[in-house]
């Protein structure tokens, strides 16, 4: 593991930016023989999301504050509008990671929801198909006109920003 941000860059998910206006970067390695807990795969791969929701929450609360001194600009920066912005993201990031197919979070973590032999089932099913659908839809939203597979995240996210603010 490291915090240096180039160790983590994969080359053919960065060009993914350039043409898709989204990209990935290389999965952090984890050593299932280090794991102290049981479950603890549900934790490492809840992480990601549940700090999504972390900082959107926590932006809201700002944002709340903010708005309610009448601060929407400091030192002519837009604040407001680059929060909400934050929290969407943040949220969209939150409920897209938590979509259970391929490399996604959710991969990992709706199995631990799931009966045994219902579980064992779909970990072989997404080990094979997860990947491809996933890229099936993503491809499928950016060229086919009125169809978007994940509208769905950014209304839930907007349901919640609304709750918040």
């Amino acid at each position: 593991m490291s915090l240096n941000p180039f160790v983590h860059l994969d080359l053919f998910g960065s060009l993914m930016v350039l043409v898709a206006g989204f990209g990935y970067a290389k999965p952090v390695p984890v050593n299932p023989n280090n794991y102290r807990v049981r479950n603890a795969d549900f934790y490492v791969a809840s992480a990601g999301p549940l700090m999504n929701l972390i900082l959107g929450v926590g932006a809201a609360f700002l944002f709340s504050f903010l708005a309610k001194n009448n601060l929407s600009t400091l030192a002519g920066v837009p604040m407001l509008e680059l929060l909400y912005l934050f929290i969407f993201i943040n949220f969209n990031l939150c409920l897209f990671n938590l979509i259970p197919l391929g490399p996604l979070d959710g991969n990992s973590v709706l199995p631990h929801f799931l009966p045994v032999n219902i579980k064992i089932r779909f970990q072989h099913w997404n080990y094979r198909y997860g990947s491809q659908v996933l890229i099936a839809l993503v491809v499928l939203s950016m060229f086919l006109p009125g169809f978007s597979a994940f509208s769905w995240i950014a209304s839930i996210s907007k349901s919640m920003i609304n709750g918040l603010l």
